[in-house]
Parts: structure tokens; C-alpha cells; sequence
């Protein structure tokens, strides 16, 4: 077979490494939800104690992610992909074997945070050397499509493990998965394309004042803010929101949450292959997150029936993922002129800042304000995004130059 969907043999064999790469990243973000009861039990810490690990985890990705940038640029992607995963693997094996405490469990996950961070500026800068041009847009949703793939079979994998095998013998099987996969890009990561743009002597500062000196750059990177903030309220508070609002059970509030989690899938892949054949990227982001923001405000308002809610959610979710392949293709459009894993790794922090900011306000929010406003302000932080999307002259030149 020359091809697979429309791929080239090689690059269907530089996607899938590199995507299953990413279907790990996402899994080591939630492994420890079905296995909290015991894990923190076994520990004795409290729920909250457990909290200081997942934002130990965040913090040191954040911090590191446009660093890593900076590396690929300069040492190429797939040696930082490679040893970040690496890292990432060995820690949730440690975490298994040696962690009895809480600030054990705090430090390795801190230091695993560092691996996780390598992934965005890699895998970008890998895929866009790596797949033709015409082809990129479907070759990011696709690559999208498996890191959410990971964040369902995570807390799933672990859950079946743990009954046999205990929640240490879990973590440590989904980090040897990682060791193993590091094993296999060694061996057949040469199908990966390293590009052309692996500048050894540009100094760091140089590449940082790029960054912040253009307007196109920070003004995507406060869309990822608010990408993230919005998408928080639901993915966090709705099934509390909810439960509230519809004096529901949280087995029957939740299938809401999952609604909007599924429906984020259902566009990726055809969301991929509209960016392939379309120029105006940020028409397709602004009608989508438009869509998505009246959608989540509708079904915050609580007048309607909760099955009816449900739905809505489905198609709000599937909106937002639409626009994921547009969003990174028009992100590489813009870097042009700067190291595509560098821009990709200092935006993405965007992700994490997003999350870190709106978590305690929405918390703040749902305990002083009726829980309706959970939604009110996470579809205006999306209308937010879209003006970020609007004013971005960066993209606008981009279409131009393409049209």
C-alpha cells in the first residue's frame, strides 16, 4: 500500500509515531482518577494534598515548555522528544516503585512535568517537517485526535490494572509503555523528518525577543488562554453546576461532561481536512468558538429539559474541536519567520496559564454566584478568544500571502 488516507507511506509512519508519542502525553495527565481512593489511602494524604502532585505536574510543563522550544530548535525534535518522553516514563515508574510519601510523589511528579513539557514543541515542529504541506492540516488533527484518545483509555487502563495488580503496579505499567515507546522511536525514528530549521548558533535571546516582539505570536497565545479558561468551566464545575441547577445525581449529571468530551472528537479528523482546503483559518475559528459560546451559555441558562442540555453540550464540544486543525495550521502560518517548536511551545503555555488562572475563579464563582454564571463566563471568555482572533493581523497577512 503507497498510501493511507491520503497519507504517504512515510508519513503515515511519522504520524503514528509521533501521535502515539502524543496519545501517551495525554495519558499521563489523568491516570490517577480511579485510583485516588487507594492511592491516597495508601499514602495517607488527603484529596487536596494529592492536588499539590497535579499542580506540581502543570507548573514545571508550563515553565518548560518554551525552553524545549528552544532546544528543538537547536538540537532537533526528535532527540527532545525522545528524552522527554523517556523522562516522563521513568518518573510514573519511580512514582510506582518508590513513592510513600507525599513530597516523593510532589517531586517526581514535578520532575515529570519536564518531560511532559517537550511534547507540543516537538511534535509540531516534527509534523511540519515531516508532512506536506497540502496534507498538515488533516496530519494536526489527526495528531489531535489521538492525545484525546489518551485521555479516555488513561483513567480506563489504570482501572483495570489496579484490581490484579494494585495502583502501584497500574502506574508502573503505563510508564514502562512509555520506556518501551521511547525504545521503538530510537529504533525507527529516522522515518521522522528532523526539517531544515535547526539553528544551533541563534542565541536564546534572539528567539525570545522574536516571540514577544510579534503582535501576531501574543495575541495567539492569549487565544490558547482563553481557549483553556473557557473550556475549565465545563470540563471542571459543570457536573457540579449541574447537579445544582437540576437537582440531579452526579452519575446523571456527568453525562453531560461526557457529552461534551465525546463530541470534541467528532470534528477533529473532518475538522483536519477543511484545513486543507481552506485559507480564511480564522473564519473557521471565530464561527466555531462563536457556535460553541451560545451554545454553552443556552445550556447554562437552565430553563431547558437536562436531556435536551445534554445534546446541546454534544454539538458545543464538537464545534470546539472543529477548530483545533485551523487554530495550528494558522499558528504555523504565522511562524514563518521564528522556529516552528519554539512558537508552538511558548503558546501552548498559553494552555496551562489558561487552566491555572480560571480553575480558582470559577471555584471562587460557583460559591458565591447562582451556578449558572459557571457557563455565562466561560462562553464570554470565548467570545474573548474570538476577538483575540479577529485583531490578529498576523493571521490576516498570512491568508493573504496564501490567497
Amino acid at each position: 500500500m503507497e498510501a493511507v488516507a491520503g497519507f504517504p507511506r512515510r508519513e503515515v509512519q511519522a504520524l503514528s509515531l509521533v501521535g502515539f508519542a502524543h496519545m501517551l502525553s495525554h495519558l499521563y495527565m489523568i491516570p490517577f482518577a480511579p485510583l485516588l481512593p487507594v492511592l491516597t489511602g495508601d499514602l495517607n494524604i488527603s484529596y487536596a494534598e494529592f492536588g499539590l502532585a497535579l499542580a506540581a505536574y502543570a507548573v514545571t510543563t508550563g515553565f518548560f515548555q518554551t525552553p524545549m522550544g528552544l532546544l528543538v530548535e537547536r538540537i532537533g525534535g526528535r532527540r527532545v522528544l525522545m528524552g522527554g518522553l523517556l523522562l516522563n516514563s521513568v518518573c510514573f515508574v519511580l512514582i510506582g516503585f518508590f513513592a510513600t510519601e507525599l513530597w516523593h510523589l510532589v517531586a517526581l511528579m514535578a520532575v515529570a512535568g519536564i518531560g511532559n513539557s517537550v511534547f507540543h514543541p516537538a511534535d509540531y515542529s516534527l509534523l511540519s517537517a515531516s508532512i506536506g504541506d497540502k496534507r498538515i492540516g488533516k496530519a494536526f488533527s489527526v495528531h489531535t485526535f489521538l492525545g484525546h484518545i489518551g485521555f479516555i483509555i488513561g483513567p480506563l487502563l489504570t482501572a483495570a490494572l489496579e484490581p490484579s495488580i494494585g495502583w502501584r503496579g497500574a502506574v508502573i505499567g503505563i510508564g514502562a509503555v512509555g520506556i518501551v515507546t521511547t525504545a521503538v522511536l530510537m529504533l525507527l525514528g529516522g522515518v521522522i523528518e528532523e526539517g531544515n530549521k535547526v539553528k544551533k548558533g541563534t542565541p536564546i535571546t534572539e528567539s525570545l525577543r522574536d516571540l514577544v516582539k510579534s503582535p501576531a505570536v501574543m495575541l495567539f497565545f492569549l487565544f490558547y488562554v482563553c481557549s483553556s479558561a473557557s473550556n475549565v468551566g465545563i470540563t471542571q464545575y459543570s457536573v457540579v453546576a449541574f447537579q445544582d441547577m437540576y437537582s440531579l445525581e452526579r452519575v446523571v449529571a456527568v453525562t453531560a461532561l461526557t457529552a461534551y468530551q465525546v463530541g470534541a472528537l467528532l470534528l477533529v479528523i473532518p475538522g483536519g481536512i477543511l484545513a486543507d482546503r481552506i485559507t480564511r483559518y480564522d473564519l473557521v475559528i471565530v464561527l466555531g468558538f462563536g457556535l460553541t459560546a451560545v451554545l454553552v451559555f443556552i445550556s447554562g441558562m437552565g430553563s431547558l429539559p437536562f436531556w435536551l442540555v445534554v445534546g446541546l453540550l454534544c454539538i458545543a464540544g464538537a464545534t470546539r474541536g472543529g477548530v483545533n486543525a485551523s487554530r495550528d495550521v494558522a499558528v504555523r502560518h504565522v511562524a514563518a519567520h521564528i522556529p516552528i517548536g519554539t512558537v508552538f511551545g511558548f503558546i501552548s503555555t498559553g494552555f496551562l496559564l489558561g487552566q491555572a488562572v480560571a480553575g480558582p475563579f470559577y471555584g471562587w464563582l460557583l460559591d458565591n454566584y447562582p451556578p449558572q454564571y459557571i457557563f455565562y463566563v466561560s462562553a464570554a471568555v470565548y467570545v474573548i478568544g474570538i476577538a483575540t482572533v479577529l485583531i490578529n493581523p498576523g493571521a490576516r497577512q498570512r491568508v493573504a500571502a496564501a490567497e
